[in-house]
Parts: C-alpha cells; structure tokens; sequence
C-alpha cells in the first residue's frame, strides 16, 4: 500500500539536504589551441578575446600562435554532491567533475577536478580557484593542435 505522507516526507528531507547547497557556480570552457590556422580545422569555433589568450599563454606550456572556444558549461558546486561540466554538450567526449573539498568564500574555492575524456579519467588534481584567475589544463592532442580545459569562478550576477 502507498504511504502518501511517507513519501512527502521523502520528497521534503531531500529538499532541505545541506549537501545540496550551493557553493559556488563554475564555467567549465574547452579551448582549441594551434599553431596553425584553426579556419579550416575548426571553422564554427569562436575567436578568443585578446585578454583570454593572454591569460592562457602566461603559461609556457599552453603557448600557441591561435586559441578558439569549442564550448562551454557553467554548473552550481555543491556543498557535498559532485558537479559534471558539459562543456561540448551534447557530447561527452569532455567531461569535467567537479567536487568541493573544504570551506569556501565567493571569492575563493577548493575543489577536486577530473578531466575525463571518452569516458576515462586522464586527470586528477586538487585545486584552489579564486576569482578572475582560471585554471588551464593541457589536454590531449586533437585535430593538429591541443584541447586546452579552462575551469573558474562564474561571473557573479549583479544584483538588480
């Protein structure tokens, strides 16, 4: 027999779950870089603004001459549940987790980060993002050139 006031209760414990508060919101982007003209390699991907492939060849192992956006994703971190950014939805080829590890500030997050590519884990690594200072990894070759995975603190939302 179906228990209605059972199943509310359920329904209700779930809403008030403290590990499924917000953190913090995260954006997930997947860079094309390469040495060579992206026009014909990837020719729907969006130029990099000026300030963002600066920000990406400040370090020397992510130095190219071209930068291109494929995609990207912005996803809540939970308090005690993990994230997965989408980046090139709907593929998954890409796939970023994301899990909060100790306490946070808007202005500054400890998380976990695993970058899986066509469903298998190739990186692990325990960060500190604070804002307007993203972290880039150097992925795997593809298509002449490299992925590059950008993972930050969202824009906040002014309010109104």
């Amino acid at each position: 027999m179906f228990c209605f006031s059972a199943a509310l209760a359920s329904v209700s414990a779930a809403a008030e779950d403290p590990g499924q508060a917000r953190v913090a919101m995260l954006r997930v982007a997947v860079y094309f870089a390469s040495d060579k003209d992206p026009a014909e390699i990837v020719p729907k991907a969006l130029p990099v603004p000026e300030e963002t492939a600066k920000r990406i060849a400040s370090d020397e192992r992510l130095v190219f001459k071209h930068y291109r956006l494929l995609g990207e994703d912005i996803q809540p971190l939970l308090r005690s549940y993990e994230s997965w950014g989408e980046p090139l939805k709907p593929s998954d080829e890409v796939l970023v987790r994301l899990e909060a590890q100790g306490p946070s500030t808007a202005d500054n997050v400890v998380l976990d980060v695993e970058l899986w590519l066509a469903r298998k884990k190739i990186l692990k690594a325990d960060a500190r993002l604070e804002r307007d200072k993203p972290l880039f990894m150097l992925g795997p070759e593809w298509r002449g050139g490299h992925l590059i995975i950008a993972v930050s603190l969202a824009p906040q939302e002014k309010k109104k």
